[in-house]
This record gives structure tokens, C-alpha cells and sequence, in this order.
């Protein structure tokens, strides 16, 4: 492949990923499927998102983790400032700013800090 290739495909993957991701944020959530007490899977467009179940008793600051991931996962940012992207593999992620409550590695030390084990796998991975 030569270099005009190169850019050509890049350029449209680029482009496909910007479509992709107005199709995700336009699109309306809609509940799959429950995986145990830890997380459950929703549709948003062309997208599965898997998210962290809310419960009512989490204590406050897991809660409120929770909240901010889930809220993120489905608008596609974060009060922290991220945004949703199109990895090159072609999942759906964002990557939370160091500290934002929403942050994987912040979720699991509340979690762990209030003795809860939130189950942090699904579709969209945020670790870096």
C-alpha cells in the first residue's frame, strides 16, 4: 500500500468513526439485558453499551461514581471533559480525565473503600 493509500484509508475511517459516533449520541438507550447485581448491557444505536448497575444502597460516593460513569457511557461525555470516541479497533470509549469520579480506577478504589465489588467488565473499557 502505498502512501496516498495509507491516507485515503485513514481518512475514511476517520469518517466513518465521526458517523458512527453522531449515530450513537442521536440514538435513544434502550435496556437489553441485566448481567447479575454488577453491570447490564444497553443498545444505543449501532453501539452495546455495557454500564455498571445503579443500586439504591451503594453507599453515596459509589453511587455517585456509578451515576457519573453510566451518564457519560450514555451521552457521550463526561463533566470532566471527556468524550467519547471510536477506538481503531472499533469500540466505543472514553477515557476519563485522572480524578473524575467516572474513572475506572476511581470507581474500583470507592468501591473497594466502602467494601463493594463492582464488576467492571463489559464493552466499553477505559483503562488505559
Amino acid at each position: 500500500m502505498n502512501g496516498r493509500q495509507a491516507k485515503a484509508r485513514r481518512r475514511a475511517l476517520r469518517e466513518r468513526n465521526t458517523q458512527l459516533l453522531a449515530e450513537i449520541r442521536a440514538a435513544d438507550a434502550v435496556f437489553y439485558e441485566s448481567h447479575g447485581l454488577a453491570w447490564e448491557s444497553w443498545t444505543k444505536g449501532p453501539a452495546m453499551l455495557f454500564v455498571p448497575t445503579l443500586c439504591d444502597d451503594y453507599p453515596p460516593a459509589v453511587k455517585e461514581a456509578v451515576a457519573v460513569r453510566r451518564q457519560a457511557a450514555f451521552t457521550g461525555s463526561c463533566p470532566c471533559g471527556a468524550e467519547a470516541r471510536i477506538s481503531p479497533a472499533g469500540q466505543y470509549d472514553i477515557r476519563h480525565e485522572v480524578g473524575c469520579t467516572g474513572e475506572s480506577g476511581m470507581l474500583e478504589a470507592l468501591a473497594q473503600a466502602a467494601g463493594w465489588n463492582i464488576e467492571l467488565t463489559g464493552g466499553i473499557d477505559v483503562r488505559r
